[in-house]
């Protein structure tokens, strides 16, 4: 991909999030109560190699940890979401007898 390209992809891409208000949705959920935004810490235990190149990502990209964490769990969760329609894992087998 030229370099020009690349400019353009990282313009369009900012412009796109910058319209999302991520630094206010960050200081709002960092600023609430749980009373008035009802929030859970998810833990998981990770190998030192996997939490340091979290942070190492996490860094790099400028996006706090919960953020990244956040966005990758739900397109995990979507996709797994997706598989599971796709092979009809909840569909019922009444009928697979006969």
């Amino acid at each position: 991909m030229s370099d020009f390209k690349q400019f353009i992809q990282f313009r369009a891409l900012a412009f796109k999030f910058d319209r999302q208000n991520y630094d206010l949705s960050e200081a709002i959920l960092s600023s609430v109560g749980d009373d008035v935004l009802p929030l859970r810490n998810v833990c998981a235990k990770l190998t030192v190699e996997l939490s340091d190149r979290i942070d190492r990502t996490v860094s790099v990209l400028g996006v706090s940890k919960r953020s990244f964490i956040e966005r990758a769990l739900i397109e995990a969760m979507d996709q797994v979401d997706a598989m599971l329609e796709e092979v009809g894992a909840f569909e019922d087998n009444a009928g697979a007898d006969q």
